[in-house]
């Protein structure tokens, strides 16, 4: 039985900067991704997708408007690695999982992984949900499949926040190197010289991987914000862990149907069920399932 927590962190930062300009969070998840690649052997464009997936919902939960205690990002698509989903809580929690990590299709130009191609058309759902019990959803369609401009799209459609959205992931041979992403939120009463200074600060730089790869989430903050006053409000820790549990998925097991628990159970009548978001297996005797 495989229950062992996947255990490398990372971390987010928040603050502020341009004067009030804009709000900002960077989030660095290379060694979280690396373990969960390893985990699931995934293959890099799965890996790519996972990780932007992932870093793009720590930042939108931190960036909330009221903080919900969990946001769930969820893309959709044709393509063939047909979903991705990623939940980030307020604890700095994260899990997530793709509906096929062996995944491969052509790079774009350049050598840019395609995970456009693997995504396909299709939409994008972000779900909030809030101590008080309430929740919070709404969809837009996907703009390229590449994560960070659908995101991008998705708040200036359904917030009506402007924001410059950077998501990447880097692998190598020895597996990824550098993953993570960056979202800054330009205020009301901006200055436009201001805004212009950001956006030819992105326009200058490689790749927001890149970025993490040459000195993690400080680099990137230095060459995003070059040239802008700024603040560091907080820095907390992100984390990879499942909500999984024994009772949980037997919970689930006893509303199937009695057929389909027939089908899944092995000749000794036990069934073993393995969790898609961290990989642990559980395993119910005849006995439990009664």
């Amino acid at each position: 039985m495989n229950e062992t927590p996947i255990t490398a962190q990372g971390t987010l930062e928040l603050g502020l900067a341009g004067q009030g300009a804009f709000r900002w969070a960077v989030a660095d998840i290379t060694n979280v991704l690396e373990e969960v690649r390893e985990r699931f052997d995934l293959w890099p464009v799965p890996a790519a997708a996972l990780g932007r997936c992932l870093a793009g919902a720590a930042l939108l939960q931190r960036l909330s408007t009221k903080s919900p205690s969990r946001l769930m990002l969820e893309v959709r698509g044709d393509g063939p690695i047909l979903r991705v989903l990623a939940e980030a809580d307020d604890a700095g929690n994260l899990r997530g999982m793709v509906g096929d990590g062996r995944v491969q299709v052509p790079d774009w130009p350049g050598g840019k992984l395609g995970v456009g191609r693997a995504v396909g058309k299709g939409y994008l759902r972000v779900l909030r949900e809030y101590e008080q019990g309430h929740s919070y959803q709404s969809q837009v369609e996907l703009v390229s499949g590449e994560i960070g401009e659908d995101v991008a799209y998705y708040l200036s459609q359904s917030e009506q926040r402007q924001s410059a959205v950077l998501l990447g992931v880097l692998g190598k041979p020895s597996g990824v190197v550098a993953a993570g992403g960056m979202v800054v939120e330009v205020l009301p009463g901006a200055p436009e010289e201001t805004v212009a200074r950001l956006e030819s600060n992105i326009a200058g730089i490689r790749g927001v991987s890149h970025l993490i790869e040459e000195g993690g989430a400080e680099h990137v903050i230095e060459k995003v914000l070059a040239g802008l006053d700024r603040e560091v409000k907080e820095v907390r820790p992100l984390r990879y862990r499942c909500r999984c549990s024994r009772e949980r998925l037997l919970d689930h097991l006893s509303l199937l149907p009695a057929s389909d628990r027939e089908y899944l159970r092995a000749d000794d009548g036990a069934i073993e069920a393995d969790c898609a978001f961290c990989g642990s297996r559980y395993r119910f005797a005849p006995e439990d399932l009664s």
